[in-house]
């Protein structure tokens, strides 16, 4: 998991160059439609945490890779499989990496979406959202996430990551804020979004997520305010 946690990184400081020209619903590549998700506020085709058809722990390497072959959202030459190897190098697992037609309809690849498949079952989906979507837009159709992280990321462009959790609708929601503007707006822009599976209780949701790899600790998780200034995390 940490080649996976790497390329969030790389992507999210990459985001903060081009949040200016990011590629909005209806743009047209020469001369064709581009087809956008729009998925995370419509509920269509499938509410989380399914994605397009796909929903982690229950759909299997076989569907991801029909999904992938025949799907218009899909940039078919961008797709990439590799290894997941833990500790001693033993292979757990396969990830899938691709880039979606819509963002590259603007010009080169910045960021791509990427998936885990564990015993030919898929185990999550991490997908950058090609249409515009705003903390006020996510807490209107999802209601106040259980729990919310904040930190600063980056190195030579420094950025703080949020996520925000909803473990029973089965995902974590991500938003980066520039440094200096520590605070979370109607506006703040949702840019990342992780599908995972539904937990009634945000425990039993880390829990699941531990048992692929991830290592977030309950212990830097932080209520709900709302909206205006947060507190970091060090």
């Amino acid at each position: 998991m940490g080649r996976r946690e790497w390329l969030v990184g790389v992507g999210l400081t990459l985001l903060l160059s081009i949040l200016a020209t990011s590629v909005g619903c209806g743009e047209i590549s020469q001369g064709h439609p581009v087809s956008v998700d729009t998925s995370l506020l419509t509920g269509e085709p499938c509410e989380p945490p399914c994605w397009q058809g796909l929903t982690p722990g229950v759909s299997t390497e076989d569907e991801v890779d029909d999904f992938l072959r025949s799907s218009e959202l899909v940039d078919q030459s961008s797709i990439f499989r590799g290894e997941v190897t833990r500790d001693r190098g033993e292979v757990v697992g396969t990830t899938i990496q691709w880039w979606s037609t819509a963002n590259m309809s603007n010009g080169p690849r910045q960021f791509g979406n990427d998936c885990l498949i564990m015993e030919g079952l898929l185990q999550d989906l991490m997908i950058w959202l090609d249409s515009e979507v705003t903390l006020q837009d996510l807490l209107g159709r999802y209601g106040n996430p259980a729990k919310f992280t904040a930190w600063m990321e980056g190195v030579e462009s420094p950025y703080v990551k949020v996520t925000l959790f909803y473990p029973r609708h089965g995902f974590e929601a991500t938003l980066i804020i520039r440094r200096g503007e520590v605070e979370l707006r109607p506006d703040s822009e949702i840019v990342r979004v992780w599908y995972f599976r539904s937990a009634s209780q945000i425990e039993d949701y880390l829990r699941l997520c531990r048992e692929i790899g991830g290592q977030l600790s309950e212990d830097i998780l932080q209520d709900w305010h709302g909206y205006g200034p947060i507190e970091l995390i060090h």
